[in-house]
């Protein structure tokens, strides 16, 4: 099955850029008739180089993952989709107006409807084949690792634990515990003779849940897998984007909105306009981020309590926080070097000194530069506890053994999706 999925993958984006073509060419039939074939040489190309950023949107709302996939969040994730894509179409066609002197408009949202329209009847369709009740899940190995997914597959939609036996059902998931002893009832025998997927359970929250757990974390795996695993030639592509983006930015946005922003900031509050707190960067230095003033008197975040914070927000800093207005200084951190746009939020040195003592291998955040956004944030809430901050903890585990330039677009896509959700 592992080595099944990748090729499914890949006859699925040859789906899906089939059918993106053929709803090119039904929106040109149905707007131009006659002159179709004079219009699609006007509109390949243009199109054609849009359709990397769709399949990115399709990637980052899981619509080629089939194992996480049934009709109610098939529907909201094909909205989701939609959406996301006429914003980065418009965008795109805006910018694109030197190189392709096309400004579609009507077309456009006609092609993005009938594409919407033909990819859910081919989710619907491959649905039906790929349809399957909660697949059983199986689990040989020590307690603690029996509590924790027992835990985190409650209320799974997907997933169903059972309780070990004798006999398994078909079609399910055997998870692997390598510490633990595989004689014992004849363990081998019994995958042999069911048709049965084996994963080590680390694999399993990595491949399904998207996160690293923690209590099968050892010294052998971060060293294998996360220590080294950043490559220079990724570090520094990924510096080089982060300044371009930032400078790009850092123009368009910062150097418009500061004036009115500092100005809205000082009559709402008299004070600085600009706050500075230290965090913890990349290999353990500590920079101070900067951020818009938001509160009144200190800004020092407390760990985990954030309720008493909330009356000390006045209004433009209310507006600012909602927007993420006031993150905008933090361009001047990434172009000195001090963040990224992806990565591990930094913490506190106080706070992230004390979660070293209680959170294993913590200090692995470190590892990279820290983010303005990160998987952990588009993934999990903002912790209210210790046992949550290890939960998110687990997200940047992941984030830091598969850390590539595509995980990071999937990242800034769910990252741009969240931020536009409570206006679209």
């Amino acid at each position: 099955m592992k080595k099944g999925i990748p090729l499914i993958k890949f006859f699925l984006i040859l789906l899906d850029f089939g059918l993106y073509f053929l709803a090119l060419s039904l929106t040109l039939v149905f707007r131009y008739g006659s002159d179709f074939s004079q219009r699609l040489g006007e509109h390949f190309y243009p199109f054609l180089f849009l359709f990397p950023f769709y399949l990115l949107a399709l990637l980052a709302f899981d619509l080629y993952n089939f194992f996480l996939l049934n009709l109610k969040n098939l529907f909201f994730r094909l909205i989701n989709f939609f959406l996301t894509v006429i914003v980065f179409s418009v965008i795109y066609f805006y910018f694109n107006q030197i190189i392709f002197p096309l400004s579609p408009k009507t077309n456009l949202l006609l092609f993005i409807t009938i594409f919407i329209f033909l990819l859910s009847l081919s989710r619907v369709f491959l649905l039906k084949i790929f349809y399957r009740e909660k697949i059983p899940i199986y689990f040989w190995g020590r307690e603690k690792l029996r509590e924790k997914l027992k835990k985190d597959l409650k209320d799974n939609s997907f997933f169903d634990y059972q309780e070990f036996q004798k006999e398994f059902k078909e079609n399910s998931i055997l998870i692997l515990d390598p510490a633990f002893p595989l004689e014992k009832e004849n363990l081998l025998k019994k995958i042999l003779a069911f048709k049965i997927t084996c994963f080590d359970f680390v694999d399993f929250y990595d491949r399904f849940l998207g996160r690293l757990p923690l209590e099968a974390v050892n010294f052998d795996l971060v060293i294998k897998e996360i220590i080294g695993g950043e490559t220079m030639g990724y570090f520094y592509l990924k510096r080089a984007i982060d300044l371009i983006l930032a400078l790009l930015f850092f123009i368009v946005f910062f150097i418009p909105l500061f004036l009115p922003i500092a100005l809205l900031i000082f009559i709402n509050s008299p004070g600085p306009i600009f706050f500075f707190n230290e965090r913890v960067g990349y290999r353990g230095k500590v920079f101070k981020l900067i951020k818009f003033r938001t509160m009144t008197g200190s800004q020092k975040r407390q760990k985990w309590a954030i309720g008493s914070e909330e009356k000390r927000i006045f209004f433009i800093g209310k507006i600012l926080r909602k927007t993420h207005l006031d993150e905008l200084p933090q361009l001047i951190n990434i172009l000195k070097g001090e963040l990224s746009f992806v990565g591990p939020r930094p913490e506190q040195p106080e706070i992230f000194k004390d979660l070293e003592k209680k959170i294993p291998f913590y200090e692995l955040r470190s590892l990279v530069l820290p983010g303005l956004t990160g998987w952990a944030q588009v993934n999990f809430k903002y912790p209210e506890n210790l046992e949550e901050t290890k939960i998110k903890f687990e997200y940047d585990l992941y984030y830091l053994k598969n850390s590539n330039l595509f995980l990071d677009i999937l990242i800034i896509i769910k990252t741009l999706h969240k931020l536009l959700n409570p206006f679209l």
